[in-house]
């Protein structure tokens, strides 16, 4: 049906209709209609139902569904009479390098960029702007282009009434399985990947160090292993080779007194991580040989199970603390005191008190054994006078009380998920409110 159709539908019409349906992949509104010159041959495709117009702030064409039945049977054609001519356009491209193209781009989307990325973020994308990969990138796209199987376009937004961006090659679902499958070689060896994937880590910690903060450090640190998929370990090699040659500090790890590590010399941090790891994964790429340097270190990184139990004492040690403290500001009548302006807290620790005798649990000696974040802030709110020098000491407070009992306390005892990023949060409360309770020894009231 569809052969019998193409027939009434001249071969200039055929490639106008070919160019719509692969440049649509840019977005699903379709692509541009000043991205197609050819008046006749659309005003043919419009009154045959072959294509539709589509305004969503710019104006765009898609091919309707019998239109992109005809389409898609001529690309699929044009693959199988193309397949060898394409080949030998990218014969001297090596076989890795195409293997990553395919693997790493290809396969994930049907628009790539047109022009070398002007801010990489990925390992694929580093590798990518380096100048010798990125020159047979395009010439990969070139020869797509070249034989029908791609359009080159811009892609565009919604913003200011429709804008512009990038230029992108587009290819067709059809074209992305044709070049997966004619190009399926190993680009890299697994190893070889998990060694690569630590280089737009490794430099997007160097904005991290650079942070005084020593909770933020650890937070962003955490979070960006986490996002990365990395461990401590793949890091620590790295980083004491480093060291060896004065580049960096040792590797301390994550829940270090100080940062995890630190950079002494950012120049040659650069250096060492393009030589050692961005260079060599570009040379098995283009000549399909050479090897990445394994790191290994016999620095045992604290488990996170050593590190649940620490964090367990951290937190209840802390809540013992805080206890104690509380008695101490309220002095010897504390019970007295909250009993007459807390009834309310009183009678709740009572009852649960109570609780653990119905339970045939040995009650708490004292009440305040009881309490819970609510009690405490209560206490420290009505008793402002004597716990904060104003209402900016007290809302501190208040914040960081919180932050230990939802990320550290709250898990902890209940047995929920308890990560690097609530344990970090946790001990820098924990370390706000021991100088806080340092500054308000009864001594000094």
């Amino acid at each position: 049906m569809v052969d019998k159709f193409m027939i009434d539908v001249p071969s200039e019409s055929i490639e106008v209709l070919v160019k719509i349906y692969i440049g649509q992949n840019i977005r699903k509104e379709g692509i541009l209609q000043s991205e197609v010159k050819e008046k006749d041959q659309l005003s043919f495709l419009l009154s045959k139902g072959l294509i539709l117009e589509n305004h969503w702030y710019l104006d765009q064409f898609r091919t309707t569904e019998k239109g992109s039945e005809i389409a898609r049977t001529v690309v699929k054609k044009r693959i199988e009479e193309k397949t060898e001519q394409l080949s030998t356009k990218v014969t001297d491209i090596p076989k890795r390098v195409l293997s990553f193209f395919a693997k790493r781009y290809v396969l994930k989307t049907l628009t790539c960029k047109s022009s070398k990325p002007s801010y990489a973020d990925t390992w694929e994308d580093f590798i990518l702007s380096d100048n010798r990969i990125w020159t047979l990138w395009d010439k990969f796209f070139m020869a797509l282009e070249s034989n029908g199987l791609c359009v080159k376009t811009y892609d565009y937004v919604a913003t200011k009434g429709g804008e512009l961006r990038d230029i992108y090659y587009v290819i067709s679902p059809e074209i992305r399985e044709f070049l997966v499958s004619l190009f399926s070689n190993t680009d890299f060896t697994s190893e070889q990947e998990n060694t690569i994937r630590l280089y737009p880590v490794f430099k997007k910690l160097q904005k991290i160090l650079s942070n005084t903060n020593l909770d933020s450090v650890r937070q962003q640190y955490h979070q960006l292993l986490k996002d990365a998929l990395v461990s401590e370990e793949q890091l620590a090699g790295i980083v004491d080779a480093m060291n060896q040659i004065g580049i960096t500090s040792e590797y301390r790890g994550l829940l270090s007194v100080s940062k995890p590590f630190e950079i002494f010399d950012a120049g040659r941090f650069e250096v060492y991580l393009d030589k050692n790891l961005l260079d060599p994964a570009v040379t098995i790429l283009i000549q399909e040989k050479g090897e990445i340097q394994v790191f290994t270190t016999d620095k045992k990184i604290q488990s996170f199970e050593e590190e649940m139990s620490r964090f367990y004492i951290t937190v209840s040690s802390f809540e013992r603390q805080l206890r104690e403290f509380v008695k101490t500001i309220l002095g010897k009548s504390w019970e007295e005191r909250i009993e007459n302006d807390f009834p309310s807290i009183m009678a709740k620790w009572r009852e649960r008190e109570q609780a653990d005798r119905d339970l045939g649990i040995e009650p708490e000696k004292e009440f305040i054994n009881y309490a819970d974040l609510d009690d405490y802030i209560s206490i420290v709110k009505q008793y402002s006078r004597l716990f904060a020098d104003g209402e900016a000491e007290l809302e501190d407070v208040r914040v960081k009380l919180k932050d230990w009992y939802r990320y550290g306390r709250n898990p902890i005892m209940h047995s929920r998920t308890c990560d690097r990023l609530k344990i970090a949060t946790t001990e820098s409360a924990i370390r706000f409110l021991e100088a806080w309770m340092a500054r308000r020894k009864p001594s000094e009231l």
